[in-house]
């Protein structure tokens, strides 16, 4: 659910490359200073007096500073503009660290802001969380966290500790639950819903493609016919999986049949539907034998395949949720991430086709009435 965009790869670059720069320049500043250049001895002698904690907020910003700077070419509008702003208050106030003693109030507004701004974007879903983005935010946040620490010692009065202490702990965990709804709200293009990646294909399809996907929703809807009775379904090794209250389908698996490929008479699953009138056969699931195979699509964008990624599940198979934006789950759970599937459904799936990741929600709410 959180990938890294390509267009904002060129920010891992920028973030390195003023890592490394910062690094040098201290190195020839040093040895400049030795052989009693005044401006570099003022600079080094600035820079030893900064405390290890005001050193790494400073850097802190001064990379979120060049990170959002880089990333300015992938945003239009507002938000190419905000960025500007961010980044060249980021860069100021990073370098105000070393040299100032105002830069305090003036940067805890700036990250408390930058933070805000963020999950207002991902969940209006005007940006979309990607790994440098979440990334970004987690340097901001231990880059606040540092700067509240950095409080002057003389007002640390007990109800300045304890809001400080309550504080933060809350902003990040909004920041994460922000994040998280947005994601889940406003998946990407890749993605058929949250956590559901699908595979990359053409745009359109050919003519032959097309063919192709007609001849399996034909091939796999007249070889599931047999099974529109469950029991006969279960007669042939298929084991149904526990019923949920949240999804009003269920899933009828083989494992006898885990490794057939796109095998109309061998599929991995059927798809039942929960009606008044009992279970309703409406399509079939095909599953690769590993996570990140990718099955062979021969009606390419029509019968794209998708995998489930960062589902958390529990020792006893049930799952809980989706994994946070910082990659983790629920105590108790793991996160798995699925072999990519392909569903085909042999009922009419609406907008959404017979070959979608999902059944469109106008049928759900029809099988569910009828």
């Amino acid at each position: 659910m959180y990938d890294l965009a390509a267009e904002h790869s060129a920010a891992i670059g920028a973030a390195v490359f003023l890592v490394v720069s910062l690094w040098l320049a201290l190195r020839a500043f040093s040895a400049l200073a030795r052989r009693q250049f005044t401006w570099a001895v003022t600079l080094v002698e600035t820079y030893r007096a900064t405390s290890a904690l005001t050193k790494l907020a400073g850097v802190l910003m001064l990379v979120s500073g060049v990170i959002h700077l880089a990333l300015i070419p992938s945003h239009e509008g507002i938000t190419g503009v905000l960025f500007v702003i961010d980044g060249v208050g980021f860069i100021v106030l990073g370098a105000a660290a070393f040299a100032a003693h105002w830069w305090r109030r003036p940067a805890v507004f700036w990250l408390l802001a930058t933070i805000i701004a963020y999950v207002i974007w991902i969940i209006a879903g005007w940006e979309t969380p990607d790994q440098i983005g979440i990334g970004c935010k987690l340097i901001e946040l231990v880059a606040l966290g540092l700067v509240l620490r950095l409080g002057p010692a003389g007002r640390r009065t007990w109800p300045r500790r304890i809001g400080r202490a309550v504080a933060f702990p809350m902003l990040v965990s909004l920041a994460t639950l922000g994040i998280w709804v947005g994601g889940l709200m406003h998946p990407d293009a890749l993605h058929a819903h949250a956590g559901a990646l699908l595979q990359p294909v053409a745009a359109v399809a050919t003519p032959e493609q097309r063919e192709a996907a007609t001849r399996l929703l034909s091939d796999t809807r007249a070889s599931i016919a047999r099974y529109r009775d469950p029991a006969t379904a279960i007669a042939a090794g298929f084991k149904p999986e526990p019923v949920s209250s949240a999804d009003p389908l269920r899933h009828f698996v083989n494992a006898g049949n885990a490794k057939a490929i796109l095998d109309p008479k061998h599929p991995q699953a059927l798809v039942y539907a929960q009606t008044k009138h009992g279970l309703q056969l409406i399509g079939a699931m095909y599953q690769m034998p590993r996570a990140g195979q990718w099955g062979p699509d021969p009606g390419g964008p029509l019968t794209q395949w998708h995998q489930h990624e960062g589902i958390c599940f529990s020792p006893f198979g049930f799952e809980f949720s989706f994994e946070t934006p910082f990659w983790t789950c629920p105590v108790g759970s793991t996160s798995i991430t699925t072999p990519p599937m392909l569903h085909v459904w042999i009922i009419d799936n609406g907008k959404l086709g017979p070959f979608a990741a999902d059944l469109d929600k106008t049928v759900q709410k029809q099988l569910q009435g009828s």
